[in-house]
């Protein structure tokens, strides 16, 4: 009798402990919430204002399950205040559901809010503490109206997860002209010298408009490349401004590279680059020797040409991108290559000695660049036209 009272007891205190496990009432339910893909930051008239793009994940399984036109939007909330945090507040009281920010994807920084004293750093110790968020935000500047921009939707009634500030690989394994960069990419490079990271510049399609069958629509793409530090915006390039900018980037995967002069008819493909950058001492200054290694494929041509000639031109080429993309660097009292970090790298206490503010004094014959090219194929012709 004592043995089966204590089974009873047994199994009544295992049942009262599993109830109390399976409870989940603090939980929230994926569909009774809706999530932050995307935020955009501005500062005007002394207050914030951030944008918060907001995705329902039933309605966009919805519009992927569906092959037709369906009624889902993008959605914007706006908040305002005198601190990011206080703004984000504000789209709260408005907010029909809880918001989560556990996929926000990306940040868009108006100019207004670079150029403004710790504007950046602002957001960014927001975000980093908030335990919701993670460090592959990826970071981009822009001039344009954010509620434009962020209500801008991929062609073709894609998901707004499929945009270009979302999923910008996409792209750039087709084209790799200008890098993304990530929260957590972004605190390293500020934390290092020359402690000024260059972040995506983006805009709305103006003259690469998109058309359906119905209207014109605007989409959108970089633009140039912002340079900011921990406390304001230093300076933004247009692409054409800095154009050497992209064959410095060991992670270029594909680039298209039309030859000038006598040769304006042909372009090659890079999709293999190596750099090198060493530091050499030179009538007592530090001068650095870069080397550029890359195979290129012969993309189009439309009548004979010596390889080696073009090989010899695409090197010229090269070089004086770079060269000249220096020297923009150098008008603006920026390092665009990092070539402080080099010198941070292998000599500290020489850095020690000469930086200011995390960079070393550059000058104009302050590098050598050596270029190097090999032309491995010609995709399914290598050296003559296909009309001749």
């Amino acid at each position: 009798m004592n043995h089966f009272k204590k089974r009873i007891i047994f199994l009544s205190i295992f049942l009262l402990i599993n109830l109390t496990l399976a409870g989940c009432w603090d939980t929230n339910e994926p569909e009774r919430m809706v999530y932050v893909h995307g935020l955009g930051v501005d500062y005007e008239d002394d207050k914030y204002n951030v944008y918060l793009q907001i995705v329902n994940p039933s309605l966009l399984a919805k519009s992927e399950a569906s092959g037709g036109e369906t009624d889902v939007k993008v959605v914007v909330g706006r908040g305002t205040g005198e601190t990011i945090n206080e703004a984000i507040f504000d789209v709260y009281r408005s907010s029909q559901r809880n918001i989560f920010w556990g996929h926000l994807s990306f940040i868009v920084f108006s100019e207004n809010v670079l150029k403004k004293k710790n504007g950046l750093k602002a957001t960014v110790d927001l975000i980093d503490r908030y335990r919701e968020t993670r460090y592959k935000i990826l970071m981009y500047s822009t001039k344009e109206p954010l509620f434009q921009l962020l209500t801008a939707l991929p062609p073709l009634e894609m998901s707004t997860a499929l945009s270009r500030l979302s999923d910008p690989n996409a792209t750039y394994r087709q084209s790799s002209l200008i890098r993304s960069i990530s929260l957590r990419e972004l605190l390293i490079g500020l934390n290092e010298p020359p402690h000024v990271v260059a972040i995506p510049y983006v805009g709305l399609t103006k003259k690469h408009a998109w058309e359906t069958d119905k209207k014109q629509i605007q989409t959108i793409e970089a633009i140039g490349v912002s340079f900011i530090t921990n406390s304001a915006l230093k300076e933004t390039f247009n692409i054409e401004e800095v154009e050497g900018l992209k064959w410095m980037n060991e992670d270029l995967t594909r680039e298209d590279l039309r030859l000038r002069n006598d040769l304006s008819n042909i372009s090659v493909l890079i999709d293999n680059i190596k750099i090198k950058k060493k530091l050499f001492i030179k009538n007592e200054k530090i001068h650095f020797k870069i080397t550029i290694e890359v195979l290129a494929k012969l993309r189009e041509i439309v009548q004979k040409e010596r390889l080696n000639k073009i090989e010899r031109e695409t090197e010229n080429l090269l070089k004086s991108q770079i060269h000249q993309t220096f020297l923009t660097g150098l008008k603006n009292n920026l390092d665009l290559y990092r070539l402080s970090e080099v010198l941070y790298r292998k000599d500290i206490k020489e850095w020690q000695a000469i930086e200011h503010n995390g960079k070393i004094p550059l000058t104009e014959d302050g590098i050598e660049i050596f270029t190097h090219v090999k032309l491995i194929n010609g995709e399914k012709q290598r050296r003559n036209p296909t009309l001749e």
